[in-house]
């Protein structure tokens, strides 16, 4: 008996020591953007879009295990991989352009923060003080495991968006030819809400995030194997709760024809259709994922700009040892928090620019990684093979494709509202 108990115990502490940052990334991808959009696609068209959803899933895998993969052969990050490897001007373009769009996002997390404070009738100020600071506290003075720990238990949480959903009594058989029968049409909110739908899950901070987080927690190309399983585990979290989200207001604020902006309206308008439960799971939701959000973006706008530098960059190493990274963290997380709070700030504006700057830099990002997985003095064995090839750059030409078109929708959005 103690023999097999040891072996297991080794099993699950081998397991253990991969396992996190694939389902941590792919949680964070369901942060307050991803949710008002999967919100919106329910509350707008019912279950028309839910066949979308496994590709989004698909192409969320591929392009995770292409970052990862880099990761534990190379055993560094996403940035410093671009820094040695390409012109200074396409690292400052890429740097530049990502680091932007990542402090845009995290103002989005934060006009989460805001919104849940506004439906509680509580001082906005007040909860994304607190937010920040609960942030801040959980990163600076914990160490990884505590870190991955918070992050891990705040993906689980996200269960309260199934619970919502099963809360609004849903047509399974509706659902059903939703999810196996693929609607279209040419219209123009139909199409723009279809490639949001794509655009919001695949994200430039999220290729960052889940290299350097791999490189940061000490995984090696010999886990490739369990890495995938982390990430294939993130990647169905992902969309099943993007799932429940669609469920939840097209079970309920689709047959009545109400339309919402944000998350924080859907949580509000489901109350007298899916009752007071329903309305707290959604509301608890967005404002745990706006936390998890802004801790993750964060961190990952950090990784990016210390590794571009070559300075040290590690969550674990504390504020004395990793001085630029910590004070990266602060920097981000402040100035954002400040941002939202500034009276009649135009919030929707710089989200929908952050949207618009995230959809220019992932094509760029993408092609900068096919080329280092082809490199056989990067990736020795491990380049990729011929199959992967297609399918990653079937993936890549597609997400590129709709995000071009999504870049310009919003960019025309945005001089309307100036």
């Amino acid at each position: 008996m103690v023999p097999i108990f040891k072996r297991w115990l080794l099993r699950a502490s081998i397991i253990l020591s991969v396992i996190g940052p694939g389902i941590i990334s792919g949680a964070a991808d369901n942060d307050a953007g991803g949710i008002t959009t999967y919100s919106i696609v329910g509350a707008h068209y019912g279950y028309q879009m839910l066949w979308l959803l496994p590709l989004v899933g698909l192409v969320l895998w591929l392009t995770q295990d292409m970052g990862a993969r880099l990761g534990l052969v190379t055993g560094k990050g996403l940035a410093a991989l671009i820094r040695e490897n390409f012109s200074i001007r396409l690292t400052v373009i890429v740097i530049v352009l990502t680091a932007i769009s990542n402090w845009m996002n995290i103002v989005a997390e934060f006009a989460g923060v805001a919104s849940v404070a506004h439906l509680y009738h509580i001082p906005k100020t007040l909860l994304v003080a607190i937010a920040a600071s609960a942030i801040s506290f959980v990163v600076i003075k914990g160490n990884f495991q505590i870190v991955q720990r918070v992050f891990l238990t705040s993906s689980l949480l996200y269960l309260a968006y199934v619970i919502a959903g099963l809360k609004a009594n849903p047509d399974w058989a509706a659902i059903a030819s939703g999810s196996f029968i693929p609607h279209f049409s040419m219209e123009h909110g139909f199409l723009f809400t279809a490639i949001a739908l794509v655009g919001t899950t695949v994200t430039a901070w999220g290729q960052f995030f889940i290299q350097s987080y791999y490189v940061d927690k000490g995984v090696k190309d010999a886990d490739i194997k369990l890495m995938r399983w982390d990430i294939t585990a993130g990647t169905l979290w992902t969309i099943v709760v993007a799932f429940f989200i669609v469920v939840a207001t097209a079970s309920t604020l689709y047959p009545k024809g109400i339309q919402i902006n944000d998350a924080a309206q859907a949580a509000a308008a489901l109350e007298p259709f899916a009752g007071y439960l329903a309305k707290h799971l959604f509301a608890w939701g967005l404002l745990n994922a706006s936390l998890l959000g802004a801790g993750v973006v964060t961190i990952a706008t950090s990784y990016l700009i210390t590794e571009a530098f070559g300075w040290e960059g590690k969550v674990d190493l504390g504020l004395r040892e990793s001085p630029a990274f910590y004070k990266l963290f602060l920097f981000f997380i402040i100035t954002a928090g400040l941002f939202v709070l500034i009276p009649s700030i135009p919030l929707v504006p710089t989200i929908v620019f952050s949207q618009a700057l995230n959809a220019m830099v992932l094509p760029l990002l993408f092609i900068c990684m096919m080329v280092l997985l082809n490199r056989k003095d990067i990736m020795g064995m491990k380049t990729n093979s011929r199959l992967n090839n297609v399918l990653v750059l079937a993936a890549i030409l597609l997400v590129s494709a709709l995000n071009v078109s999504y870049c310009y929708a919003l960019v025309s959005k945005f001089f309307k509202i100036l």
